[in-house]
């Protein structure tokens, strides 16, 4: 079952279950692979309602999730900005998948969770040159994400060789990593492991 979004007589959204039938008539196809088959398609359905510079989402008819621009942009600054939430994505989607990738590494990596610090970065005039109807001067795209991922472990420390095997299976594997590096997008975070005394460590195998 999928929703729609539609507006109250008080102007807020309330969501209405849709029929499988009602949801593939009005969302358009999902793309796949050449070649994939369809057994492996994964679709994610989400249903929205956009008004000025806000949108707000549903995502498998569970999770609200709204967007918002800042005031020096012309919104209200109610709800994080879209190319946020796109940076959300990607550290969310890489910690998910480090989770999945880290239980089937031999040996197993004992992950205990990442903290990442990233910082987004894109040349403002590929949005907002005007005319609007003329080329923009550069791509509006994100050109690239920089920062560091500090890998914390349950048990003895785990090594930088380690770790780097860790960041190298999960930015191949990340789905929303895979996507911006087909958009062209740099991604140089640096996945190292936490800082760890010779005490912590004793403390830790005790």
């Amino acid at each position: 079952m999928a929703t729609r979004l539609l507006a109250s007589p008080l102007g807020r959204l309330t969501a209405r279950r849709v029929t499988a039938r009602a949801w593939s008539a009005s969302a358009p196809p999902a793309s796949s692979d050449e070649g994939a088959s369809e057994t492996f398609i994964k679709r994610y359905p989400l249903v929205a309602r956009g008004s000025g510079t806000q949108c707000v989402m549903k995502a498998r008819n569970v999770h609200d999730i709204r967007t918002d621009v800042p005031k020096a942009m012309g919104g209200a600054d109610e709800a994080p900005q879209p190319v946020e939430l796109l940076l959300a994505a990607l550290v969310g989607c890489e910690q998910a998948t480090a989770a999945y990738v880290a239980r089937h590494m031999s040996p197993r990596f004992k992950l205990k969770y990442v903290h990442f610090s990233v910082v987004g970065e894109r040349d403002d005039r590929g949005a907002t040159a005007l005319p609007v109807h003329e080329p923009a001067p550069c791509p509006a795209r994100l050109s690239r994400v920089t920062g560091e991922a500090v890998v914390h472990v349950r048990g003895p420390a785990e090594t930088q060789a380690r770790v780097d095997e860790l960041a190298r299976l999960v930015t191949s594997r990340c789905p929303v990593a895979d996507t911006l590096r087909a958009a062209g997008t740099e991604l140089e975070v640096r996945w190292r492991p936490e800082e760890r005394s010779e005490n912590d460590d004793r403390l830790r195998t005790s």
